[in-house]
């Protein structure tokens, strides 16, 4: 079996606790936003994942994208520990915190779906 695609998929949530808003970090939120981590195998199974990133859900995006996703397409997502090594010998300039990290979390909770 083999990963042959990965897809981000941007969920926006209208956020409201019935009260007025808190501040987190100076902002109030208006929504909630998540992005979900789609992995898909050519044996027709996928899983779900979620790629944290509360305020910077773009930048966890784009770094799946451009980095995250192509390293993993090809792979057998049935050894989840290897890949884990891997990939994290692989994006370890990208530093243990940030986008980059984030994006291999998601795919890392889809791949116990498959």
């Amino acid at each position: 079996m083999k990963i042959t695609a990965i897809h981000a998929h941007y969920v926006r949530i209208p956020f409201d606790m019935g009260a007025p808003r808190q501040e987190f970090a100076g902002l109030r939120f208006p929504t909630m936003d998540h992005l979900l981590i789609e992995v898909r195998t050519d044996a027709g199974i996928s899983g779900w994942g979620e790629g944290f990133g509360h305020t910077i859900i773009p930048a966890t995006a784009k770094a799946l994208e451009c980095y995250v996703a192509p390293w993993f397409i090809g792979k057998d997502p049935t050894d989840i520990n290897a890949l884990h090594r891997e990939a994290a010998q692989s994006f370890h300039l990208f530093g243990r915190n940030g986008p980059v990290v984030y994006a291999h979390s998601g795919i890392d909770i889809a791949l116990w779906d498959i």
